[in-house]
């Protein structure tokens, strides 16, 4: 069984199965290893069926996420990543690192895969043009938090409040959570004292 990350709706299923087959082998990030699961590391490949999948770490999203690359078909198996129609959330404070997404973004478009298969929502056929986009909204975000900091604003519920306008009460917690992952970007390339 491989594990894109650790979040709960990608692994909590874990401790069932092994309940009903014992002797399932898990592999995810855990490099020294933890209940019994053999970690990967990243360059590492795998057997899968008849396919062969390259482990690639994809930090950001969360700090232990990996993406698995099929070579050969050009299909990459990308968990949280990247989904269609919507953008995934940085969770700031919680293990997620923006700068470090991007760049495993970057790392993803580099591969040039065919088709993209996500953990959530349909496959997405045209991969590259989608982590433009993922790439582009991130940059221009930037800006707008950047631009709250250049007139005095920031505080990050202020700047939720001015960069996400009509935003429904429910989703303000993950607005907050991405503006955290930008103000911590900042400060990490120096931007941001």
């Amino acid at each position: 069984m491989l594990i894109t990350h650790n979040h709960g709706d990608h692994a909590s299923g874990v401790p069932a199965l092994r309940a009903e087959w014992p002797r399932v082998v898990v592999r995810r990030w855990v490099p020294d290893g933890s209940a019994g699961d053999r970690g990967l590391t990243d360059g590492e490949w795998l057997t899968a069926g008849a396919r062969r999948l390259q482990v690639l770490h994809t930090p950001g999203h969360a700090p232990d996420h990996v993406c698995f690359w099929d070579d050969q078909a050009g299909d990459l198996y990308a968990g949280d990543m990247v989904v269609q129609g919507s953008t995934v959330m940085i969770p700031a404070g919680r293990g997620g690192n923006l700068r470090q997404y991007l760049a495993s973004l970057e790392r993803l478009a580099a591969l040039r895969p065919a088709r993209i298969l996500p953990g959530h929502g349909p496959v997405i056929d045209d991969p590259l043009a989608l982590i433009a986009q993922y790439i582009s909204h991130r940059r221009q975000r930037e800006e707008q938090v950047l631009a709250c900091l250049a007139e005095g604003v920031s505080d990050p519920d202020a700047i939720v409040a001015r960069i996400y306008v009509g935003l429904a009460d429910a989703v303000r917690p993950a607005a907050r959570q991405t503006v955290m992952a930008h103000l911590e970007k900042l400060r990490e390339e120096g931007r941001l004292t």
